[in-house]
């Protein structure tokens, strides 16, 4: 399979679900009263299209004492790496040298929606609904009937909390950009990118409380209409507002990048009419471009070499799962596209960070930074190279599953790192724990880390679940599914067809040779069979017990 097939085959099983190179200032009041987000927006009940759920949140103001419990700034970029976080300087200094850094964050399935839901939920993708991108067994449609009442938007909600979401959502949201939409289960206050449009850093589509907003044309690079500010503005006048309330705010940022973008179109896979493009790809009617950058960031990293480690175009594949032992080497070219688009990916990463330095400079000068909660992550991995896949994710390898994971507030440690496993389903959990608030509904699958990023306690020793659902390839073949476990120190996974790959992440953690069939490591590998038998059902507590696993 080509590097242009496998790219169009992660972008489709994302899409069928259904100037100077200075940093903006905080307070840039110019760009600000210009910009079409300028203006202060509250939603007042839920049942109609332009209007939010009636909130507790909303009422906070009038007790006339003020809420001790702290804000939560949640930050989410797309499809971020470990690696990625190196260039965001800001949030090194900020959020990492301020908190706590865990370095096995992994995602229980490496693509947005499922790894979204999880996030949200506190659960695995086989209790909260949400296994794919795309219906029936994923999507918005599927998230909204089974895990919209029961996920952290409305749980901390009916706590007391004021919501609000901006920018990407689950998957199929407002799907093929429509105007008039319901808001969400679970938000106060919403500014949600509406798909396709979502995967466009200029022409993408807002519903919010005051209406339906297209910003900006693709194909025109207007600074003040690029998604990332537009976000970043609308976040620091959410922090400024809330200042002036009683009581606490969940507030989660979502942004596309370094997700590659989708150009709109005119006929194709989804046809546009709107748009002024027409420049499909003959075989998949599809078109995709890395990520563009802030206009003041294009000219970053011209020189930036692309990480090559061991697993980059591995030599040997005939070890691994039979999609991948069916791509062929990397040649030059595709090499060198890769070296461009890592370059473009972490240029987008620039305009994020100045997100983080201005949203927590706005907490500062308000006087909440120190009663929130910051969260920086990401939703999955990426790959670039390694095992010969280019540009993608969805299968179970460290670059994928490994995501960014950085939290600093009140009560959390600071410069300090964790290097044991933790999940995405361990993020809903944790920040439950700060508000004081309690899941109705489900009871999630994760843990807190509360005790951990206090420092009162270590994590105990758990294995984790992997996950796949139905996805498909660009000519509409079936992609394979898989399912298994990770521990903190070993990886294991069985296709659908019996095939299995495993591997000694402290002895080989480029993931090179699959010792599934190995006699050596046969007594690890049936333990981490059990293991699989004994959570690839459970539920809530059942999850979360200890584990002797290796």
């Amino acid at each position: 399979m080509t590097r242009t097939r496998y790219l169009l085959l992660a972008l489709v099983a994302v899409l069928l679900c259904v100037g100077p190179n200075t940093a903006l200032a905080v307070d840039d009041t110019s760009q600000v009263a210009a910009s079409p987000e300028a203006t202060p927006l509250r939603v007042p009940n839920a049942g109609a299209t332009s209007q939010g759920d009636d909130a507790p949140a909303v009422t906070a103001a009038k007790r006339g004492k003020r809420d001790k419990r702290p804000n939560i700034v949640l930050m989410q970029t797309d499809d971020q790496t470990l690696a990625d976080l190196a260039v965001m300087k800001k949030a090194r200094s900020l959020l990492q040298k301020r908190g706590v850094t865990f370095n096995q964050m992994v995602t229980p399935f490496a693509i947005c929606c499922p790894s979204r839901a999880a996030m949200m939920t506190g659960s695995y993708p086989h209790n909260n609904g949400v296994s794919a991108n795309f219906p029936p067994a994923g999507g918005y449609v599927p998230w909204e009937q089974k895990s919209s009442e029961t996920s952290i938007g409305r749980w901390l909600q009916m706590a007391g909390y004021y919501t609000v979401h901006i920018g990407k959502y689950i998957n199929g949201y407002a799907y093929p950009n429509r105007e008039n939409v319901r808001v969400p289960t679970g938000w106060s206050e919403w500014h949600g990118s509406a798909d396709p449009s979502t995967y466009q850093m200029w022409g993408y589509r807002l519903n919010e409380p005051k209406g339906s907003t297209q910003y900006g044309k693709f194909w025109k690079p207007d600074p003040a209409t690029y998604s990332t500010d537009v976000y970043r503005r609308k976040a620091v006048r959410v922090v400024r507002q809330q200042a002036r309330q009683a009581g606490p705010f969940f507030m989660q940022v979502a942004f596309l990048a370094p997700h590659v973008e989708t150009v709109p179109l005119k006929v194709g896979f989804i046809p546009q009419p709107w748009v002024d493009t027409d420049d499909i790809d003959p075989e998949f009617g599809i078109k995709s471009i890395p990520p563009r950058p802030a206009p003041r960031d294009r000219d970053a990293f011209p020189n930036m070499p692309l990480a090559r480690g061991p697993s980059f175009n591995e030599a040997d594949v005939s070890d691994k799962g039979p999609f991948v032992r069916d791509l062929p080497l990397l040649d030059e070219a595709e090499i060198e596209d890769l070296v461009e688009d890592n370059r473009r990916r972490r240029r987008s990463l620039l305009a994020v960070d100045d997100a983080v330095r201005a949203v927590v400079r706005t907490l500062r000068a308000s006087g909440q930074l120190k009663k929130t909660v910051i969260v920086f992550m990401g939703d999955n991995g990426y790959l670039l190279g390694q095992h010969r896949i280019s540009m993608g994710k969805y299968f179970p390898y460290e670059p994928a599953l490994k995501i960014p994971f950085v939290m600093r507030g009140p009560g959390i440690r600071s410069d300090a790192e964790v290097g044991k496993l933790v999940s995405l389903v361990d993020v809903t959990p944790t920040l439950l724990d700060f508000a004081g608030a309690r899941p109705i509904g489900r009871q999630p699958d994760g843990i807190s880390l509360r005790p951990v990023l206090s420092g009162e306690h270590g994590i105990r020793k758990r294995t984790v679940l992997l996950s796949s659902g139905p996805q498909k390839s660009p000519n509409g073949t079936n992609l394979p599914l898989f399912d298994g476990v990770r521990t903190s120190r070993y990886a294991w996974w069985r296709y659908e067809d019996g095939f299995e790959e495993m591997y000694d992440l402290r002895k080989d953690p480029d993931e090179l040779t699959n010792i599934a069939e190995d006699p050596a490591y046969a007594e690890v590998r049936d333990e981490l069979v059990a293991e699989w038998n004994r959570l690839k059902d459970c539920s809530g507590k059942s999850c979360r017990t200890r584990s002797s696993a290796p």
